[in-house]
């Protein structure tokens, strides 16, 4: 099984939105023509932003939901604080796909609304973490111990096995998100293209290069200004985009984030078409559907899709080819 932590310096890069569309396109299991092809991996997603929880919003579930669920079933936290045996969190409190499964009911939204009824391998699972962030509790050593053996289970599992664990991560520097980051076999770091999330970003990358537990990562942008009347999303004639567009594409070439994917090939590699038009990846673009709505977007019919759903897939698609490369 591989770990793929999710990571962003700061709030608001679509961190969360993202990861769990790329994780239901490593789940996918029906042709959608194009580039959608299915991926047909067994992925749990668990979500880590245990002081400001929101993976399940992404997937139609209401804090309402997630409230009700948790007098019944453990979530993160209490799988963290209330020392649960990670066979039993594992095998109880997961809401999954498969219908057969006690919380499936809750997926009601992401398996219907959202088009996954047919399209996502059953046993895509969700462990969420209460929305609940005037509970606060010290992160330790012991927490890490506590996720790591829970990731063992989901590995060993045989009915069958997870092929990834999507970690979906707190923003910034906290210890939480230390945490992920050490889990990690691989890591996405998304950004905006704004001075604050590129530079924040390369000086992070920058750091986990000196640890000699280095991780590979994946640099991916998630909002790229989309240039003509064919994307949809923005009126060219529009008042101030033109500047908008161009100081947005001056972001990443002066900060040097480029320079430094470039330069660093062996270990940093990047999602994304650069403004010279050479295609290097994918690229998240910024569109109407990312913009106030979280949602799944992948399993949309194709006359329904926007660039973002297509660019979601290769992610997921590239992201298979590597770690099948690293087995």
């Amino acid at each position: 099984m591989k770990i793929v932590t999710c990571f962003s310096y700061k709030g608001g890069a679509a961190r969360t939105t993202t990861a769990a569309n790329i994780a239901a396109a490593l789940a996918s299991a029906r042709p959608g023509g194009g580039i959608r092809q299915p991926i047909g991996r067994k992925v749990a997603i668990l979500d880590l932003d245990v002081f400001s929880a929101g993976t399940h919003r992404v997937f139609g579930i209401s804090n309402r939901q997630i409230e009700r669920f948790s007098q019944e079933n453990p979530c993160i936290q209490d799988y963290l604080c209330k020392q649960i045996a990670p066979s039993d969190y594992a095998c109880q409190n997961g809401i999954t796909l498969d219908r057969a499964g006690s919380n499936s009911s809750l997926f009601n939204v992401f398996r219907d609304t959202y088009y996954a009824g047919d399209a996502c391998h059953p046993g895509f699972t969700l462990f969420p973490a209460r929305p609940d962030p005037e509970t606060r509790f010290v992160v330790q050593k012991q927490h890490e111990n506590l996720l790591l053996q829970l990731l063992d289970e989901l590995e060993s599992r045989t009915d069958p096995a997870f092929d990834y664990a999507i970690l979906d991560g707190e923003s910034g520097t906290r210890q939480m998100a230390d945490i992920a980051l050490r889990l990690a076999d691989i890591i996405l770091v998304f950004f905006r293209l704004t001075w604050q999330h590129a530079e924040g970003t390369l000086n992070s990358v920058r750091k986990w290069r000196t640890n000699p537990s280095y991780k590979p990562v994946y640099l991916i942008p998630t909002c790229v200004p989309l240039v003509g009347m064919a994307d949809k999303v923005y009126w060219p004639e529009a008042a101030g985009l033109t500047d908008l567009r161009r100081l947005t594409q001056s972001v990443p070439l002066d900060s040097g984030i480029i320079d430094f994917a470039r330069e660093s090939r062996k270990d940093v590699g990047e999602f994304w078409t650069d403004i010279t038009g050479s295609a290097n990846g994918a690229c998240v673009h910024e569109s109407l559907l990312l913009k106030g709505e979280e949602r799944i977007i992948v399993f949309e019919e194709l006359q329904q899709r926007d660039q973002a759903a297509d660019d979601f897939y290769r992610i997921a698609a590239e992201l298979d080819q590597i770690c099948h490369r690293s087995t």
